[in-house]
């Protein structure tokens, strides 16, 4: 399989850090160094390229109808330029893939986990008979920048010259910065300001040499994933997948309860309506000797109870914090868990993330 490279892999190349590959593409691993772009991205402002993340569109007048009749959010009614998360679930209820799904107009953007384009438009396929709608994966001819950080509205707007400010999460608005057509998404990283740009490929280090210039810190990846685990953000393939289902995984508030029939519908108010949800997503910080690796087994009094699924280091600190799913009897703040060997050390439970709030 050929690993794939952004429009910006020129750019990237010129730091020191290196790549990495990661959801088969190449990724810049740090531009300057992973310390200051945490911080840029926690404390401050920062730009990341997010192209690895896939972009599908979606045309049909029977587009939103489907997707509202096969997702756990209710999207049937969203206007151009609105947006909303919404989970697609298999009949048991477990987790396809969580799509951003933005009305665009004359077509619908779909975003979706790294390299699950074509996971979704198989699944899409499978449940188009007789209605109009045709899909596309947009994500080898676009670019994908996200503009992060407490402080990264001031620089983004600066950039193109348009108040965002009052952009509800997931809403789209159309703007130019340095004369280049881009599409700006408010898609929060957890609690974190975040905004991602939609631009062509041609337009790519123009786009970005303006971002940087207006203040924004570049960011790789090495920097990103530990924004991810601290904002309880889950991954494909670690957090989400078949494994899980949405309560699981702390993505309740993009279920909306009482919208009509969806494809795992029964299972997933069943779970929620008898508290039958067996384990929860935790956000994890690690002792000082611990030794946690993705797939670590945690216990309690010699009993396994549950699993790390992603590991990061804060760069700024060294602290370890992690990712994993806790049966839910112990999936309380404060927690002590042990790893069991060949992991060493301990965790606690420092939170339970609900990336889109705790729902109604």
């Amino acid at each position: 399989m050929t690993t794939r490279r952004s429009a910006l892999h020129a750019v990237a190349a010129i730091a020191e850090g290196g790549f990495q590959n990661r959801y088969g593409w190449q990724l810049p691993r740090v531009y300057s160094d992973v310390a200051t772009e945490y911080r840029a991205a926690t404390e401050g402002a920062a730009v990341h390229d997010a192209s690895y993340v896939g972009r599908l569109m979606a045309t049909g007048d029977d587009t939103l109808d489907l997707l509202n009749r096969l997702s756990t959010n209710e999207v049937l009614n969203l206007q151009p330029g609105q947006g909303a998360p919404t989970v697609l679930t298999t009949d048991r209820g477990r987790i396809l893939d969580l799509i951003g799904t933005i009305n665009i107009g004359d077509y619908t953007l779909l975003l979706t986990s790294p390299e699950g384009q074509q996971r979704v438009i198989d699944w899409l396929d499978r449940y188009t008979i007789m209605e109009d709608l045709v899909v596309e994966d947009l994500t080898a001819d676009t670019t994908m920048l996200s503009v992060l950080g407490p402080l990264c509205l001031g620089p983004l707007e600066g950039a193109c010259a348009k108040r965002l400010g009052q952009l509800p999460a997931y809403h789209a608005v159309m703007t130019s910065i340095d004369g280049q057509e881009a599409r700006v998404i408010h898609r929060p990283i957890g609690e974190l300001p975040a905004y991602d740009l939609v631009i062509s490929t041609d337009s790519s280090e123009q786009v970005w040499q303006r971002l940087v210039e207006s203040g924004l810190t570049p960011v790789g990846m090495e920097a990103y994933q530990a924004v991810r685990v601290e904002q309880g953000v889950p991954n494909y393939g670690q957090e989400m997948g078949e494994l899980y289902n949405p309560l699981e995984a702390g993505l309740i508030g993009s279920i909306d309860f009482a919208k009509g029939c969806y494809i795992g519908q029964e299972v997933i108010a069943r779970l929620d309506t008898y508290k039958k949800v067996q384990k929860y997503l935790v956000m994890l910080r690690f002792s000082a000797d611990a030794t946690p690796e993705e797939g670590s087994t945690l216990q309690q009094e010699g009993k396994p109870v549950g699993l790390v699924t992603s590991v990061a280091r804060i760069p700024t600190t060294g602290d370890l914090i992690g990712l994993g799913y806790v049966r839910t009897s112990l999936a309380a703040l404060g927690t002590r868990l042990d790893l069991v060997e060949p992991a060493t050390g301990s965790a606690e439970i420092a939170e339970l993330p609900q990336l889109f709030g705790p729902g109604e």
